[in-house]
């Protein structure tokens, strides 16, 4: 009986202290509002799960590798950012920059995106299969082996946008690239 309320204890305290792994590090967040960067250095990523990132202006922000499963960002300034690497999947983004950012091997999974700007980002390798599109921009974006499976891309503006076809699209290309 001893033996099993101890064993219970112990696996209390583990659980109790690995539950804030499954949110966001108040220190990464803190880190990056003040410096713009959040990458955790070479061994460990910037713990973002869960967080809320509105109203900021990251412009240049270094993110590449860092975990944001879950992240809700709106009316956010992520131009010219780094986040290669990184993990967003089942994110909400709303009225984003990300102009110019660099992007490749980015996982965007089943994200909800409103009105998010990718013109001229580099999305090589990202991953966006069944993720949401709404008022999205790829102008002039490399979209080089970027997997878009399960999306509707109705709304969705590929003008100038390379790495689908051979040659850029055509201007006027809304829901495929002409």
């Amino acid at each position: 009986m001893r033996k099993s309320i101890s064993l219970l204890v112990f696996c209390l305290i583990f659980i109790c202290s690995q539950m804030t792994a499954l949110g966001y590090n108040e220190d990464d967040l803190r880190k990056l509002k003040e410096t713009k960067k959040c990458t955790g250095g070479a061994f460990s990523n910037c713990n973002l799960e869960g967080a809320s990132l509105i109203d900021l202006d990251l412009n240049g922000a270094d993110l590449s590798g860092a975990q944001m499963k879950g992240v809700k960002i709106e009316r956010t300034n992520l131009s010219n950012a780094n986040l290669a690497g990184a993990d967003m999947t089942g994110s909400r983004l709303r009225l984003v920059d990300f102009r110019g950012a660099r992007l490749n091997e980015l996982n965007m999974q089943g994200c909800m995106l409103l009105f998010v700007d990718f013109t001229a980002a580099d999305l090589e390798e990202a991953f966006l299969q069944g993720a949401t599109m709404k008022g999205i921009s790829f102008r002039q974006s490399n979209l080089t082996d970027v997997i878009l499976d399960d999306i509707d891309l109705k709304l969705v503006d590929f003008t100038g946008a390379r790495g689908l076809k051979e040659n850029p699209c055509e201007k006027g290309s809304l829901g495929m690239c002409k």
